[in-house]
């Protein structure tokens, strides 16, 4: 049975009529033929045979009459004929057309089949932790094809946090540890190959929270000065808590160089529009023992740390908007503050703890659902969820397993609204190895939610068609 995950609006197939498909393929546009290269190496890793470049085999046409995003496929006389209106649409159809064929004894089957289709929801991302974790260069790679495959639209890198500043800096050289860190013509080769397959990079900066790594390597620009003297590191600003995970909110030289560090990732990704900036977390009391804080707050006539945490975040994603980049924000500045930030940010609401769906809605912020029941794959916690879990969920509804979550015992949901504008998984504190398989498991089926907002399938057909599936996406990213 022919299986593909998400599940198309329309398929029709007759199994009783199938053809032996030539080996190459053709492309009547130049934009469209520029995606021949990843197509032809995923279709060789998958199916173990070359592509070559003519006509008779699998042909894509430009077809302005379909809209945005969509695609269509059908056979004609042995050809497998694909028809989009663009560089998504046409990227959706390659992945579906490696999804629909057979290796075989005989060479590479096709049923007869007509599909036309197209997603719900646009957003449709995975997130790595490569902080916490190591992951080898190669295997980011690995992602983008998972991504590929299944239709997710974004690849949201958690580059920086706690443990490791993974990118290259220019401004601050020793924040890149030795074999722990990407080389820029690693970030260059990374955006190339993501580009060819029609997926985006959101790269991600923690702050002003998750910063040890910043305060520690740099505490002279980094650090809060504070006005308790206690163990810590000493500094010409004061002294640094070792325990602390917060930059100072008000110094002009944490300001400047947080600034600088923000320039240096947008400008190593300028395919991405958006950049994620943290903003969750955050050990905010200690601002009110820091003398350089307090100033800023008299000054500026801010009333206490939650308001400052606001304003920070403002002014942040301000700084960023105006590099032409749209901030991405965690779920975690309170309500109250939320007057400082621009409606043009966009909150993954994950914890709904401290800002709910309803009310970031209300407010007038576009959200991204990253539930964290079901959505999360992570290492420390026994609460694990598979694709039957995800397949109950819809991307208007919020679970938490956490008593402090308001979505423990009541799971929110929101009425349908393109502010909602997808969903996410997570993959936190786990390597490549460890992580690998749940990601091809529940990234799958999260898609076919997103792409699906109405379930269109049940627990045990969609299961059937990612058994077969799985095979596909293991022989797409094996070592070579």
């Amino acid at each position: 049975m022919i299986s593909v995950i998400p599940t198309p609006k329309k398929m029709e197939i007759d199994e009783d009529k199938v053809f032996l498909l030539k080996t190459c393929v053709y492309f009547d546009n130049g934009e469209f033929e520029k995606s021949f290269g990843y197509f032809s190496d995923a279709f060789e890793r998958i199916y173990e045979s070359e592509l070559k470049l003519e006509r008779g085999g699998i042909e894509f046409y430009r077809d302005n009459s379909l809209e945005k995003a969509h695609y269509a496929i059908k056979t004609e006389d042995n050809v497998l004929k694909v028809y989009a209106p663009d560089k998504d649409g046409m990227l959706f159809a390659m992945a579906t057309v490696l999804q629909i064929l057979e290796s075989t004894d005989n060479g590479i089957e096709c049923a007869e089949v007509f599909i036309e289709d197209y997603g719900d929801k646009e957003y449709r991302s995975l997130m790595v932790d490569l902080s916490r974790k190591w992951h080898p260069f190669d295997k980011l790679l690995r992602y983008i094809d998972i991504c590929f495959l299944y239709k997710v639209k974004y690849l949201h890198l958690h580059f920086i946090d706690s443990v490791l500043y993974t990118l290259p800096s220019t401004a601050f050289p020793k924040l890149a540890k030795p074999n722990r860190s990407y080389t820029r013509e690693q970030i260059e080769f990374l955006n190339d190959y993501a580009e060819s397959c029609g997926i985006i990079i959101v790269p991600e900066f923690e702050c002003p929270g998750h910063c040890p790594v910043l305060v520690k390597t740099y505490p002279e620009v980094f650090a809060d000065k504070l006005e308790t003297q206690t163990e810590g590191i000493v500094t010409e600003r004061g002294v640094y808590l070792d325990t602390s995970n917060v930059l100072c909110a008000g110094s002009e030289v944490t300001w400047e160089a947080t600034k600088t560090l923000l320039k240096e990732i947008c400008d190593m990704f300028p395919e991405s529009p958006y950049i994620n900036i943290g903003g969750d977390e955050v050990n905010i009391k200690q601002w009110n023992n820091c003398t350089v804080c307090k100033e800023y707050m008299n000054e500026h006539g801010i009333a206490d740390e939650k308001e400052l945490f606001c304003e920070y975040i403002g002014r942040v994603t301000d700084y960023v908007l105006s590099l032409g980049k749209t901030p991405l924000v965690w779920e975690g500045f309170p309500k109250e503050g939320a007057h400082h930030i621009s409606k043009d940010v966009i909150v993954i609401s994950w914890e709904t703890r401290y800002h709910l769906p309803g009310e970031l809605l209300e407010e007038g912020f576009s959200i991204i659902n990253c539930s964290w029941q079901p959505l999360y794959i992570v290492s420390h916690y026994r609460e694990r969820w598979d694709p039957r879990d995800i397949l109950k969920w819809n991307v208007y509804n919020w679970q938490h397993w956490w008593p402090k979550s308001e979505a423990c015992l009541n799971p929110i949901t929101v009425a349908p609204t393109d502010k909602v504008l997808g969903g996410m998984v997570c993959a936190w504190t786990l390597t490549y190895e460890q992580e690998i398989n749940f990601i091809m498991e529940n990234l799958a089926a999260m898609c076919e939610r997103v792409w699906n907002i109405r379930r269109v399938v049940d627990d045990d057909t969609y299961l059937f068609r990612h058994i077969r599936l799985t095979t596909i996406a293991s022989r797409l990213i094996q070592d070579r």
